[in-house]
């Protein structure tokens, strides 16, 4: 028997690869393209601000404390302490990971470590249920809508082996949120023997008076980990920096998995930053409010059926199937992320760009759907 014929590796095999955004560059490289909107990878199209590419400047010119040519400060202590301050909360509740994909990697890890499954809604982040596969885990998806999280559903789809519930709210790539009544629900009425991770990627793009967030019940749960990234409204994509909250004994657990030196220097100052930078969330949350506006005024001009209403994207849904669409709009030099993977065949995920980007995509998607005669849904 060879390595790679063994019983893990078979199974390793059965493990959906996850699929990203198609970048520029390759676009331009199959298609020879020169001018390329990207709208697949709910990206800001707004930023970083200056402030936070002017440290990544200083740190990466280096000094005696910082340089290319030091390791990172291992656990992220200092921007550790400026979320604390942000989040009203002590250092030793934040853990930081490269992405918070990282930390839904961790999360799954400890978990699981005795076996067992997650859950998730259906039509949920993909990492979800390969954090689970990849930990030993059996993935649970639970039936819900595009138009709507069901707590009822999640709370039925748990097992006696169940160990962790995964929820996005903002859920990503539907764009459905629960309300505060649903979370108070699901965080009240869950097993208390299993982890909640409520991921918070998209919060920062929500009004902060009306958006429910999941880190105001760590009293209540100790089992509840709340997940940020700086990859989306903060627009540190390319620096690959993210954080959890929890009770600081669940946080000293998953201390245990993360690796040493997972977040680097120039990410750990720019987050710093950026964490800090208050005018600049505002500004690219009041341009994200504009364009998610216009977005649905001109999708309601070619009858097209657009749901959700939070995050930085839209999900759109056609009688074109995703991959046929995206394989045109690619052609017209706009890039969006077909959902069919997702279990929605008929659905696009257009990140919500800067005008001129979202007038580029309209130029290109409008014939396609007018021409298809019945337009969308």
């Amino acid at each position: 028997m060879t390595l790679l014929s063994n019983q893990a590796f078979e199974r390793l095999r059965q493990i959906p690869l996850y699929v990203p955004g198609k970048p520029i560059q390759e676009v331009q490289r199959e298609l020879g393209l020169d001018s390329i909107v990207k709208l697949a990878s709910n990206e800001n199209p707004w930023g970083p601000s200056e402030a936070v590419k002017a440290r990544v400047v200083k740190a990466a010119t280096g000094s005696r404390d910082e340089g290319l040519g030091l390791y990172p400060v291992s656990d992220g202590y200092y921007l550790r302490l400026a979320i604390a301050k942000r989040r009203e909360c002590n250092a030793d509740q934040i853990i930081l990971g490269n992405g918070s994909s990282e930390i839904i990697e961790m999360a799954a890890k400890a978990a699981l470590l005795g076996g067992g499954s997650t859950v998730a809604p259906k039509h949920s982040f993909a990492i979800y249920g390969i954090a689970t596969q990849t930990a030993g885990g059996r993935f649970i998806e639970c039936p819900c809508s595009p138009t709507e999280l069901d707590v009822d559903a999640i709370l039925a789809a748990v097992q006696p082996d169940t160990r962790a519930v995964f929820l996005g709210n903002p859920n990503n790539p539907t764009g459905v949120m629960l309300d505060r009544p649903g979370l108070e629900r699901l965080v009240r009425d869950l097993r208390d023997d299993i982890l909640l991770v409520v991921d918070q990627a998209y919060a920062e793009y929500e009004d902060p008076e009306t958006y429910p967030d999941a880190a105001d019940y760590l009293d209540e749960r100790s089992n509840l980990l709340v997940l940020h990234t700086f990859s989306k409204i903060h627009s540190l994509a390319a620096m690959r920096i993210g954080f959890g909250i929890g009770h600081h004994k669940l946080i000293a657990l998953l201390e245990r998995i993360r690796s040493p030196f997972n977040t680097n220097m120039l990410a750990q100052v720019a987050a710093e930053v950026a964490v800090q930078d208050f005018a600049f969330e505002a500004f690219s949350r009041a341009r994200n409010a504009e364009a998610r506006q216009a977005f649905f005024a001109e999708a309601h001009n070619h009858r097209c059926n657009a749901t959700g209403m939070g995050g930085n994207f839209i999900l759109l849904e056609s009688e074109i199937p995703a991959p046929e669409l995206f394989k045109d709009l690619m052609r017209a030099g706009v890039i969006v992320r077909p959902m069919q993977g997702y279990g929605l065949p008929n659905h696009v995920r257009v990140t919500l760009g800067k005008p001129e980007e979202m007038e580029a995509f309209w130029a290109a998607v409008a014939p396609i759907l007018d021409n298809a005669g019945c337009g969308c849904r």
